[in-house]
């Protein structure tokens, strides 16, 4: 059974017009005869979190003069906001047969009448179970694009956001820069320690390369004990600085094996910049050259590809 779990900021109006009572019946006339029917109907057209929010607002925003509409969920990381936030607001925990759903809340320059209220969590009602849906969506894609072993991006997400990226970093003339990471000696490690204490180096080297990176950067493994990222608007010396830093702290690690005796992690980075001209397998491929390079000049290094026209710099920089 669905739950629609009410907070009300702003205090309901103690005195009703005449003309709250048309709230049901301006929802009929826009809406038809079943309004919630009708909305119902509607939301079962997407199955993807943000148009399904989109769609919900737009249809009640005018009906009840919303100014927004803000959709929370800390637990998955989902932030939605449409509209204008305004005074006066009221907020909602949605739950569905035990499930947490998140928390909506709307906004508007009025007060909310009882009568306004009551109405707007009949529209609600017709939310969960499509926001339900949308929800266990998301989980099974974010399930299938994600590795695993370390949570970061497998290879289907890299080749959808690499896409993506070269795609905006095309069209609005914007910096994009690619990095390809290698454990070094990884082989030794596995052959050493066995398999799960591999594992767990591979695991901790993924944390340390996601909470280098920024926010607005990408993290992929790309496979075994290789890992790839994407610089989004880095121009070439930001990313030597980012990379340094990644190499510097998974250096750093502090890492042991089962008895408690400290492992020596480094990794080597090969990097290399969108130019016109670049596809994206291109882009691939220059990391991995630089890659190559960087483990063919002594490892625990950072090189970046060269061509003919760039004048790009290899080797280490302190941070």
């Amino acid at each position: 059974m669905a739950s629609i779990v009410s907070s009300r900021s702003s205090s309901p109006q103690q005195e009703y017009q005449a003309a709250d009572y048309s709230i049901a019946q301006a929802v009929q006339q826009e809406l038809g005869a079943n309004a919630q029917y009708k909305l119902t109907s509607l939301l079962q057209t997407t199955i993807e979190i943000e148009p399904l929010f989109e769609l919900f607002f737009g249809q009640i925003q005018h009906l009840l003069k919303l100014g927004s509409c803000q959709f929370i969920n800390q637990i998955k990381n989902i932030e939605i906001k449409l509209g204008t936030t305004n005074s006066h607001n009221c907020d909602y925990s949605l739950n569905i047969q035990q499930q947490y759903l998140g928390n909506i809340s709307f906004s508007r320059k009025q007060r909310f009448s009882e009568a306004e209220l009551a109405q707007l969590e009949n529209l609600l009602s017709t939310l969960v179970y499509p926001l339900r849906n949308a929800l266990n969506y998301r989980d099974a894609l974010n399930q299938a694009l994600s590795d695993p072993l370390t949570g970061l991006g497998n290879r289907g997400a890299l080749e959808h956001s690499l896409e993506y990226q070269w795609q905006m970093a095309q069209r609005y003339e914007q910096d994009l820069g690619v990095l390809m990471i290698d454990i070094d000696f990884f082989k030794k490690v596995n052959d050493t320690y066995g398999h799960d204490i591999g594992d767990y180096v591979i695991k901790h080297v993924a944390e340390s390369i996601n909470s280098t990176t920024r926010q607005t950067d990408m993290a992929f493994r790309y496979g075994g004990e290789e890992f790839l990222v994407l610089l989004n608007k880095t121009t070439p010396l930001g990313s030597t600085i980012i990379s340094e830093r990644i190499r510097e702290n998974i250096e750093n690690l502090a890492l042991v094996d089962n008895k408690g005796l400290p492992i020596k992690i480094t990794v080597s980075i090969g990097g290399t910049h969108l130019r016109p001209g670049v596809s994206t397998h291109q882009l691939k491929q220059e990391a991995d050259k630089a890659l190559y390079h960087a483990k063919e000049n002594g490892r625990n290094r950072v090189d970046f590809y060269e061509n003919e026209n760039s004048s790009s710099h290899s080797g280490e920089l302190s941070i």
